[in-house]
């Protein structure tokens, strides 16, 4: 996989599964994952969390208690006690547990690219996740989207070979910010639906982005996005997006 070829496939939208195919499965689990290769995804959208014992793990909040049958932080539990819980409500029986980075990294084939968001910025967990991007040679299928440009600073200081998304969510995504994580040296974007307008598209396409819009999740906001001129799509249903796309002949093509 490489992301710069799929996004200069002419015509082609990208497909991101949020947190997997989230819909159908847990979220941000293995089974939701390999269901999104299976839909047809491009790219998968999973966070990063740190275990008490410094293991990055995938999981979005900072407590477990939506997901599992426990009820604290994080970063309370060792990865021997995270891999205990189970998901719920369906986990109990299917015994699905929280992975690691790099349990997902051995698990889904090379042709999937990644957009790993991270919840948290401490030295010793980007340093780990750092370190992964070099044993997995991470650098041409997966990026790394960070909440502000002072986080992003932080891993750059580490390894300035990923390439960064930065949300900066309190400011409003108009041409000024744009600029300023171009000069920043961001190749990723990705917009909230509030902000998609056909001209703030036009100026995506202009500044050369690689824009993920988040988020859409029916075949109206589907139509709706791409008509104002989206190249990529996160999503909770994948499959459904995916042949929302055939049907239009906007998911055809593949980078290797």
């Amino acid at each position: 996989m490489n992301l710069k070829e799929l996004y200069a496939i002419p015509d082609r939208i990208i497909v991101t599964a949020h947190r997997g195919d989230s819909l159908h499965f847990p979220e941000n689990t293995i089974p939701a994952f390999l269901a999104a290769v299976e839909a047809g995804a491009d790219l998968i959208e999973f966070d990063l969390r740190a275990s008490r014992d410094k293991i990055p793990v995938v999981i979005h909040d900072r407590k477990v208690d939506r997901i599992s049958s426990g009820s604290s932080p994080v970063g309370d539990y060792s990865l021997k006690e995270l891999k205990q819980l189970d998901f719920l409500p369906a986990g109990e029986a299917q015994k699905i547990r929280i992975p690691t980075f790099e349990e997902v990294l051995k698990t889904l084939p090379d042709t999937i690219g990644l957009n790993i968001q991270l919840k948290e910025t401490e030295n010793v967990l980007l340093e780990k996740i750092c370190s992964l991007f070099d044993c997995y040679q991470l650098y041409r299928r997966a990026y790394l989207t960070l909440s502000t440009f002072a986080d992003a600073e932080l891993v750059i200081q580490i390894n300035s070979r990923i390439e960064l998304c930065v949300l900066e969510r309190k400011r409003s995504l108009d041409l000024v910010l744009l600029k300023e994580m171009k000069n920043f040296g961001c190749k990723f974007l990705q917009p909230h639906r509030r902000d998609v307008t056909p001209e703030l598209c036009l100026q995506i396409d202009k500044l050369g982005f690689y824009a993920n819009m988040y988020f859409s999740n029916t075949v109206e906001d589907h139509h709706h996005f791409i008509t104002a001129g989206v190249r990529g799509i996160i999503t909770d249903d994948p499959a459904l997006l995916v042949q929302t796309l055939k049907n239009m002949d906007r998911h055809t093509g593949s980078a290797g």
